[in-house]
């Protein structure tokens, strides 16, 4: 698969081809010219060679016929003494040892020889009978040779109806011309040579024309291999693989790319390394801050944002990215502090505090404007705190010294004031003084419940070691409680149940803390619920979880108030509860007992419609 698939990339390679590409061009333009001017001058040496050997059959044949055209022009002599004229006579008989020896020299040499007598008449020819031939004083060779003793011409012979090259010369003796020779050859057999030679050169130009192209596309393949295997190296970083190398076989310049390549791969596989552990580093990090963390570039679109700051301001972690700030976070502080920190290029404090239903959210805002090594913006970080536990916390502490302060002048005021009223008038009634010294007694009371319902508070809040804890019947517990309340419920008029509680519901904890728990809830239930009203306690278990209910028929509690019932000190209606002596402790009390115990106490409440408080507590293991 991997072969199939080289040989592919190998056949797709834009460098291969392009390089082959040129490297054919500059070939094939080579050979050709090559070729053409191999071919001229193929074809002029093959005509050269033809005019020197019709000049050598020339010579030769001139060298034969010589003594018998001294005979010819004897016997031409002797015959003008003889009273008869010069003219030509077709029939006149040729010497026939001449003719022999043209036509067997003829055959011999392929080519047609030809002598011919100073008047034109042809006394031999080697392909036709003399006495059939006409006189051949006017041919052009013929013509040439006599007025330059040589001449060479191409023309059509209407003896042989072919084109012919022609090559004659003059014979003279003792000055003067006796006759012709001429040697012919047939053009067509003179192409014919010429072609045959220039197949030749085509033939071997074609040869080496497919040598050097195989040899080119090996050498182009040898130079381009390694950087296609570079490429796709590189191509393989760039997507993040970095285990990618080239096997270098080449020392050359090539070879020393290819191991540069190599030292980058392996140096960018350890700087993404180190910047991905970095990176991992960071995002475990910001993941497990409690500070929500925002990081926007110079264009201010955001770039990261943790869990807790997309908790915080309800974002998107995955659409948020790359999009503005200001268009995600609808945040006026938050805006406004980002826009001053890059103005200022500093660090800039703020706080953004939103009323919630359950109670306030209130972050402090820290942005850092960030720069690079040259000075030059990069963003900013905005990082947000989430105080909203701490400034409840502050202002519960608050709440508490001011309402401890006052629950106690209270009570103190009270006594302080009786017992001066009674030292300043000696004289004051005994009933009267009797009347003062039981409200100093029931004040001095109240002092007390207060001062040990705090250190009951004080020291739940601050006994935070493992408590060892032992195995309750809560069932007992409940029992026990609802026996006492029952003589207060009586006073008032109040029905008091204990529907559906288990026999046995054993917890693992402190009898005295649960049992204080328990009566808190009735006490309060009983303070609460007027005249002829009903209270009913239940106590029920699952497989892992005892539950306690206390349900009142009493005035109830407004949505507005439940969530803060439980804190201390405070009262729903503080005139009702002060008449009533509470100390406005006692939920505060419950709820740290259960959160002792690994429970947890909660309220169901409509005003007017009673109450219903549940604690859960799980059970012994």
């Amino acid at each position: 698969m991997s072969i199939t698939m080289s040989i592919t990339h190998m056949f797709r390679s834009q460098l291969l081809w392009r390089l082959y590409a040129g490297y054919v061009v500059i070939i094939l333009s080579a050979m050709l010219i090559v070729g053409v001017l191999v071919s001229r001058q193929v074809a002029n040496n093959g005509m050269e060679e033809i005019h020197h050997s019709l000049e050598a059959r020339s010579q030769m044949l001139l060298e034969i016929a010589r003594q018998a055209l001294r005979d010819e022009t004897v016997k031409a002599k002797a015959k003008i003494k003889s009273g008869d004229d010069n003219t030509y006579t077709p029939g006149f008989p040729p010497s026939r040892s001449l003719q022999q020896v043209v036509v067997e020299l003829g055959k011999n040499t392929d080519s047609r020889l030809t002598v011919i007598a100073a008047e034109g008449r042809v006394i031999a020819d080697s392909q036709e009978s003399p006495g059939n031939m006409d006189n051949h004083g006017l041919r052009p060779e013929i013509i040439d040779a006599r007025k330059h003793g040589s001449a060479t011409t191409s023309r059509f012979s209407q003896t042989l109806q072919q084109e012919m090259i022609y090559r004659a010369l003059r014979v003279t003796d003792k000055g003067g011309a006796i006759g012709f020779v001429r040697v012919s050859l047939p053009l067509r057999t003179i192409d014919k040579k010429v072609l045959q030679l220039r197949r030749i050169v085509l033939f071997s130009t074609g040869v080496s024309a497919l040598t050097a192209l195989l040899l080119g596309f090996y050498f182009a393949k040898r130079f381009s291999d390694p950087l296609i295997r570079m490429t796709e190296v590189a191509e393989a970083i760039s997507q993040g693989d970095y285990s990618r190398r080239i096997s270098v076989e080449q020392h050359d310049e090539v070879g020393k790319l290819a191991a540069a390549v190599n030292r980058m791969a392996r140096s960018s596989a350890l700087r993404m390394k180190e910047i991905t552990t970095d990176r991992n580093r960071l995002a475990m990090i910001f993941a497990g801050m409690v500070e929500g963390v925002i990081g926007v570039d110079e264009n201010q679109k955001i770039i990261h944002v943790n869990r807790r700051a997309a908790d915080l301001l309800e974002l998107s972690i995955s659409s948020c990215i790359d999009k503005p700030i200001w268009q995600e976070v609808r945040v006026q502080e938050i805006n406004q502090a980002l826009e001053r920190a890059i103005a200022e290029q500093g660090v800039v404090k703020s706080q953004m505090r939103r009323s919630l239903e359950a109670d306030d959210l209130v972050v402090n805002i820290y942005t850092v404007a960030l720069r690079n090594d040259a000075g030059e913006p990069q963003g900013a970080v905005i990082v947000l705190h989430d105080i909203s536990e701490l400034d409840h916390l502050e202002r519960i502490r608050r709440d508490f010294v001011a309402n401890a302060s006052h629950e106690l002048k209270t009570p103190i005021t009270a006594i302080r004031g009786l017992a001066e009223t009674i030292l300043d008038d000696a004289n004051m009634p005994p009933e009267t003084r009797h009347g003062f010294i039981e409200r100093i007694h029931r004040q001095s009371l109240r002092l007390s419940s207060l001062v040990v319902d705090l250190m009951t508070i004080s020291r739940l809040e601050s006994d935070q070691s493992e408590q060892s804890f032992q195995s309750v019947n809560l069932s007992e517990a409940v029992r026990r409680s609802v026996s006492a309340a029952r003589a207060v419920c009586e006073q008032k008029q109040l029905t008091l149940t204990a529907d559906q509680v288990d026999d046995s519901v054993v917890v693992d904890g402190d009898i005295q803390g649960l049992c204080q728990l328990i009566d808190n809830l009735l006490d309060n239930a009983i303070k609460y619920t007027p005249a002829d009203g009903l209270i009913s306690v239940r106590l029920t278990k699952d497989q892992a979880t005892a539950e306690l209910q206390v349900v009142d028929s009493g005035v109830g509690i407004s949505p507005q108030h439940q969530q803060r019932i439980f804190e201390r000190f405070y009262r729903v209606d503080k005139a009702r509860s002060l008449d009533l002596g509470g100390t406005g402790l006692g939920l505060s009390i419950v709820k740290n007992i259960a959160q002792q115990h690994g429970g947890s106490v909660s309220l169901e409440s409509k005003s007017g419609h009673g109450s219903t408080f549940t604690v859960k507590i799980p059970l012994s293991r």
